[in-house]
């Protein structure tokens, strides 16, 4: 059927019909879709290990202005960021900011685990396959991507520019550089303590020798420089935001420092070489150093396509782990590290400015109290001695059985690895050896519940962290059994018997993080809207108007977008 224009445009109207056209022609018809502008620069992600959220603000009165400050004052802070997912570790924490998928879909569920395929523990991004650039130390130097099992931010970007943009990671932790950086990098540098020098591996590069640049910088000896000289606090007077008379809460295990401030770097140093830089300021020091070489050096942001640092600092860890959460170290540690901050905002105002940098900060878990001063305090607390666990189980599964053997082959992370083929050997049912560990471990101080990783998937979605321990594990790579601690306890560990602190739960203390946005497009502002670590990646793809990485399972944060 043919309309006649009239049925069209009513003879009432014909007479506006030539202003109509002539307006179309003058307006023409927009797309209700908006053009995206010129993307930033240079993108630079920072993730500062073992900040918990409060940091932000239990230090601020002695914060500068131009770091966390300006951060807070002239980004977009996210202030009820979570972890939704437990084992909470530095590698599972930055793997998931950067594929915006928990464990249980890029693979990465500790820091170590045993490996069945190995037959023994493995170290996260260990890789026997590949050699060590920059240092003849084999353990320090082989280390890949490869057990990454999902895509990154900066994968995506690259593949986005068909590899014009670059993807840099940085930091004094291999796994701290590695699962960041992604598959296909540009460049992964860590730090060798045996050398003093930042170190990559064969995986990212054919040459056998570091590029001239990093050779050059690694010549320069800052390591030495920085600890050449004492460590003492940044401001006079008491750090009143500290507990006083904290050592009693401090045995010193974790390196067994047995001083206060001022430290004698250069003393503790003949004993412990250059690992002493992890444990000190200078270590988030060394770190901008190197990073604003790299930016220099890679010319990071110098064309059309978008570039991506991963920059994390590893010496907060270090220092909490050693000292605690509420030592005076550990707050220097932050007033220090805000220097730095400020020094890199500064450094990237007068390279690339503001508008033309988009930075976003984080971390890759919180930290817990120490067991010690919760006691002295009359709080129910604890350490779990896990590295008892192996045999006890051992004992108890060969009195049940009636014949001796390795029936557990590990236990970290709060979970228990069975030895299969033993168990099949004695003819004794895998389940039922599951059962009888569940309900050992149901017996033991500090346990609040236990099931084999197989149950947790039937249980109830109100179970307390049901959903976060399922989000946690790998079905090829998690044990048998999965238990967790009550509130304040923890697994024993080197650092943690009596003074220090550590990480791993799904309690809040452990979860809740800082995440702030700042430079290109980010509106000034804060929300206490709830937010998942693993929004970050589909938010700044989103951004970017690239794919999110393909195990992302996050949300984009509508606010940022707006």
């Amino acid at each position: 059927m043919h309309l006649h224009y009239q049925q069209i445009f009513p003879f009432t109207m014909l007479k506006y019909l030539p202003l109509l056209v002539l307006s179309c022609l003058i307006y023409p018809f927009r797309s209700s879709a908006q053009t995206p502008s010129a993307p930033p620069k240079l993108i630079i992600g920072i993730v500062v290990d073992q900040m918990r959220y409060d940091y932000l603000y239990r230090y601020q009165s002695k914060y500068g202005t131009g770091g966390f400050k300006r951060l807070l004052r002239e980004g977009y802070s996210c202030e009820n960021t979570h972890y939704n997912y437990a084992p909470t570790y530095t590698g599972p924490g930055h793997a998931a900011i950067y594929t915006g998928a928990p464990p249980s879909v890029n693979g990465i569920i500790a820091n170590e685990w045993y490996d069945r395929e190995w037959g023994t523990k493995r170290y996260v991004t260990t890789d026997p396959t590949v050699a060590p650039v920059g240092t003849d130390a084999q353990r320090a130097g082989q280390h890949s991507p490869r057990v990454l099992l999902s895509s990154t931010v900066g994968d995506e970007l690259r593949l986005f520019n068909n590899f014009r943009s670059k993807v840099v990671g940085i930091c004094l932790k291999d796994r701290g550089s590695i699962l960041p950086a992604g598959h296909f990098p540009n460049a992964a540098y860590w730090f060798d303590d045996k050398t003093g020098n930042w170190i990559t591996s064969s995986y990212y590069t054919d040459s056998t020798a570091l590029p001239l640049w990093v050779q050059d910088f690694n010549a320069q000896r800052l390591p030495d420089l920085y600890l050449s000289r004492p460590w003492d606090k940044a401001l006079p007077g008491p750090y009143e935001e500290s507990f006083e008379e904290w050592d009693k809460y401090d045995d010193g295990q974790y390196l067994t420092i047995p001083e206060n401030f001022p430290y004698n770097l250069p003393e503790i140093k003949k004993k412990l070489g250059y690992t002493l830089l992890r444990f000190t300021p200078s270590g988030n020091t060394f770190t901008v150093d190197f990073a604003l070489e790299a930016i220099d050096k890679m010319e990071l942001g110098a064309d059309e396509y978008p570039d991506l640092l991963c920059l994390s600092f590893s010496s907060p860890d270090y220092c909490g782990h050693q000292f605690g959460i509420h030592s005076e170290e550990t707050e220097d540690m932050y007033l220090r590290l805000d220097g730095q901050i400020t020094r890199l905002l500064k450094a990237l105002d007068d390279k690339f400015g503001k508008n033309n940098v988009l930075v976003f900060l984080t971390a890759d878990h919180g930290a817990a109290e120490t067991p010690e001063h919760l006691k002295y305090l009359q709080v129910p607390a604890g350490v779990f001695p896990q590295e008892q666990l192996g045999d006890s189980l051992n004992l108890l599964l060969a009195n049940r059985i009636g014949r001796p053997g390795q029936y557990v082959l590990d236990t970290r992370n709060q979970q228990v690895w069975l030895n299969r083929e033993a168990l099949q050997r004695a003819k004794y049912s895998e389940r039922e050896a599951g059962i009888l560990v569940v309900n050992y471990l149901r017996r033991q101080p500090g346990v609040y519940d236990a099931h084999r990783t197989e149950d947790w998937m039937h249980l109830p979605v109100d179970y307390p962290f049901a959903a976060e321990i399922r989000r946690g594990f790998h079905p090829r790579r998690t044990g048998d059994i999965i238990f967790t601690l009550e509130p304040f306890w923890h697994s024993g560990d080197r650092s943690f018997a009596l003074g220090g602190t550590t990480h791993g739960s799904a309690y809040a203390y452990d979860t809740h993080v800082p995440l702030i946005w700042y430079g290109w497009q980010i509106p000034a502002g804060s929300s206490f809207a709830p937010v998942n670590i693993t929004d970050i990646a589909p938010t700044l793809t989103a951004m970017l108007r690239i794919m999110e990485p393909n195990g992302a399972s996050g949300q984009v944060i509508q606010a940022l977008l707006r």
